[in-house]
C-alpha cells in the first residue's frame, strides 16, 4: 500500500494517481472496498500559497463491488455536479471569513491536496495528492541581467529545444506567465517568465513599456544552451496577449505565437488599473498608436461603467470597437512571420477577447497570411484562461472577467492541450499525441 492509498478500517481504501503529477496530468480518484450501494463522502483541502484554505466535497453511491471512480461517477451531492474527474479540485472554494477571490496566480510551488473519504460522518480513508507546476528534473532560475527581470525554467538533461517567452497581462510581475513558463519547460520548452512591469527595477504601471526590453529578452533567451535560438515562441494573456501579438507583428525571429484572451488593437496604459491617455508601448523611444478609452468614450458612459462594483470593462472595448479607428491602432498581424494560435472565452467580460480574435483571423485571411493560424473560443469562459487543473469557483476580483467554474476549468484544460500542440508543430518539438489530445467543447476556426 502505497502513500496515495490509505486504508483505514482494513476493506476500505482511497487510490489517488498520480501521486505527486503536473497540474495538466488528469487526477483520478477511486475508493474500493465499501459496502455496495454505501454513500461516500469524499472531502479535498488543499492549503493555497497565501495560507488560506481552499475546500469541496462530494458524496458518491457506491456500486454493487463497493466501488466509487470519480471519472466515470456522478456525484449525488457536493460542490459539483455531473461526471468529472477534476470536479473536487476545480470547485474548491475559500470558507469561513476570507473574501472570494481568484486562485493564486504567481506562485509554482507544489499544491498539496489532503483528501479524506468518510461514511456516515466516520473517516474511512485517507489520501494525498502533489499537484506540481515544475516536473523533476526541471530548474528554475532568477533572471537578472540588465534591466532584465524573470524567471527561466529549463530541463536539466536534454539537450536544445525551442524556447518560449511568456507574459502575463495587466496584473504586471509574474501573475500567469510563471505558471505558465513552468509547466512549458516541464513538457520540453525551456521558458522564460518574463516580467515587464510592477516588479523590482521595472516601471510600476503599464504606461511607457519599450518593445526594446523584449527584443533584449528574446535575446536572452535564444543564446542560451538550452534554447534553440532558431525556434523561439511567444506565449501572452490579455493586455500580454496583446504585446505578444505585437512582438509577433515586429520581430521576425519569433516563430510562434499564442494569444490568450487577445486584442486585435492596441489600447492605452494602465496606472494603477485605471485607463490614462498614455502610452503602453514605445519602440524606439516614440509611443505607439493606441486607442485611449479615457479620451474617445462617453463621459456618461465612462461614469457608469465605473459606478458598479466589481466593474464590467467589457462595454467600453465593445464601444470603442464599433468606432472607426485609424488603422496605425490595429495589430498588423499579417506581418507575423509564424503561425497564430488565439484562445478566448466566449464569457469574457474584461475585453470581448472573441470577438476581436475574430478580428485577427478575419485580417490574416484578408492579407493571405501564409501559415496556419488558429482560434479557439470557450462557451462558458471568461477572462481569466490560465493553467489547467486548479480551482476555478472564484473568477472575480476587482473588475467582473467572466466565466462560470465548470465550463472554465474544462476550457483551461482543452486551451493547454491546443497549445502544447500548437508549439510543439510550430517550433518542431511534436507533442505526446495521447497526453495532449484535444479535449473537446471548443469551437475553432
Amino acid at each position: 500500500m502505497t502513500m496515495n492509498e490509505t486504508n483505514l478500517n482494513g476493506s476500505i481504501t482511497m487510490a489517488v494517481t498520480p501521486t505527486a503529477g503536473l497540474l495538466d496530468e488528469p487526477l483520478r480518484i477511486r475508493l474500493r472496498g465499501a459496502p455496495p450501494d454505501a454513500e461516500i463522502t469524499v472531502r479535498a483541502d488543499l492549503l493555497d500559497p497565501r495560507a488560506v484554505t481552499w475546500s469541496s466535497h462530494a458524496s458518491f453511491v457506491a456500486d454493487a463491488n463497493g466501488s466509487v471512480d470519480l471519472t466515470t461517477d456522478a456525484p449525488v451531492s457536493g460542490t459539483y455536479s455531473g461526471v468529472d474527474g477534476e470536479g473536487l479540485m476545480s470547485s474548491m472554494a475559500v470558507g469561513g471569513d476570507v473574501a472570494s477571490r481568484p486562485f493564486e496566480m504567481t506562485s509554482v510551488a507544489p499544491l498539496v491536496i489532503d483528501l479524506v473519504a468518510e461514511i456516515s460522518g466516520h473517516t474511512v480513508a485517507l489520501a494525498q495528492a502533489r499537484r506540481l507546476y515544475v516536473a523533476e528534473g526541471v530548474l528554475a532560475t532568477v533572471v537578472r541581467e540588465g534591466d532584465l527581470s524573470g524567471l527561466f525554467f529549463r530541463a536539466t538533461d536534454e539537450g536544445a529545444r525551442p524556447g518560449v517567452l511568456v507574459l502575463g497581462g495587466s496584473s504586471g510581475g509574474l501573475a500567469f506567465a510563471a505558471q505558465v513558463a513552468a509547466l512549458l519547460a516541464s513538457r520540453g520548452f525551456p521558458s522564460l517568465a518574463l516580467a515587464y512591469f510592477g516588479a523590482e527595477k521595472l516601471p510600476p504601471h503599464l504606461v511607457d513599456i519599450p518593445l526594446e526590453y523584449f527584443a533584449t529578452a528574446l535575446n536572452w533567451l535564444g543564446s542560451q544552451p538550452q534554447v534553440r535560438g532558431d525556434a523561439l515562441g511567444v506565449v501572452g494573456r490579455s493586455r500580454g496577449a496583446e504585446l505578444a501579438l505585437l512582438l509577433g507583428s515586429r520581430m521576425p525571429s519569433i516563430r510562434s505565437v499564442v494569444a490568450y484572451c487577445p486584442s486585435s488593437t492596441i489600447w492605452n496604459g494602465l496606472r494603477e488599473g485605471t485607463a490614462v491617455d498614455m502610452p503602453a508601448w514605445t519602440a524606439l523611444g516614440r509611443p505607439i498608436p493606441f486607442v485611449s478609452l479615457a479620451t474617445v468614450l462617453p463621459a456618461a458612459l465612462l461614469a457608469r461603467v465605473f459606478r458598479g462594483s466589481p466593474v464590467t470593462l467589457a462595454p467600453l472595448f465593445e464601444t470603442a470597437l464599433a468606432m472607426s479607428l485609424p488603422d496605425d491602432v490595429i495589430i498588423p498581424v499579417e506581418r507575423t512571420n509564424a503561425p497564430i494560435l488565439l484562445i478566448s472565452g466566449e464569457d469574457d467580460r474584461m475585453w470581448p477577447s472573441a470577438r476581436m480574435g475574430e478580428q485577427i483571423m478575419d485580417r490574416l485571411v484578408a492579407h493571405a497570411h501564409p501559415f496556419q493560424s488558429r482560434h479557439c473560443h470557450y462557451p462558458g469562459a471568461g477572462h481569466l484562461m490560465g493553467p489547467p487543473g486548479v480551482p476555478t469557483s472564484s473568477l472575480q476580483g476587482k473588475f467582473v472577467l467572466g466565466g462560470a467554474g465548470p465550463a472554465q476549468a474544462r476550457a483551461n484544460r482543452a486551451a493547454w492541450s491546443e497549445t502544447l500542440t500548437f508549439l510543439g508543430t510550430s517550433l518542431g518539438l511534436p507533442a505526446d499525441a495521447e497526453a495532449h489530445a484535444a479535449i473537446g467543447g471548443e469551437r475553432c476556426r
